[in-house]
């Protein structure tokens, strides 16, 4: 049996690693928005749910002692604590974090997808000059998930508390 040729190595699309990386951004985004945005943010429908349970008093376990412990000497007390009281005392602050916690990652996430698509169309018809499929795809992917996190947050965020009450006991 004689030795196989390999296909060349074709450089991958700009357009498909752009689409990528911020399909990556907006998932990193959207999984702050969803997942502890909500401790940051003064007035938003979960913290008051929650009350005074919203942070946690003192850490249980020993790599969570030393994360606060690591805050304290850097910050001077607890992160969460700190932007807490920055957005309760600043209404910019409040709607930045808004902004960059729940509808930045929906636009990036919309923008990602679509320029992953535009990247197939371009690889697709470049013939054999540009690779990348693969990134494309996953921008896609990743993408759309991100975009579906954070519109979910959106409404979760932004619509729920309008609903009537009969909707929301």
């Amino acid at each position: 049996m004689g030795p196989t040729a390999q296909a060349p190595k074709l450089p991958v699309h700009p357009l498909a690693l752009g689409a990528f990386a911020l399909s990556l951004v907006a998932l990193l985004l959207a999984s702050y928005g969803s997942l502890y945005a909500e401790k940051h943010l003064a007035g938003s429908p979960l913290r008051e749910a929650r009350g005074s349970a919203g942070l946690p008093a003192e850490p249980a376990h020993w790599y969570d002692r030393a994360l606060s412990r690591g805050e304290a000497t850097v910050f001077g007390g607890r992160i969460d604590s700190k932007v807490l009281a920055l957005t309760t005392r600043s209404k910019v602050a409040n709607y930045s974090l808004q902004m960059v916690a729940f509808v930045a990652p929906l636009v990036a996430g919309v923008v990602a997808a679509l320029l992953g698509g535009w990247a197939m169309t371009a690889i697709e018809r470049s013939a054999t000059r540009y690779g990348g499929s693969l990134q494309a795809v996953f921008a896609q992917l990743i993408g759309s998930f991100a975009a579906v996190i954070a519109g979910c947050m959106v409404l979760s965020y932004y619509v729920w508390p309008l609903l009537p009450s009969l909707y929301t006991t």
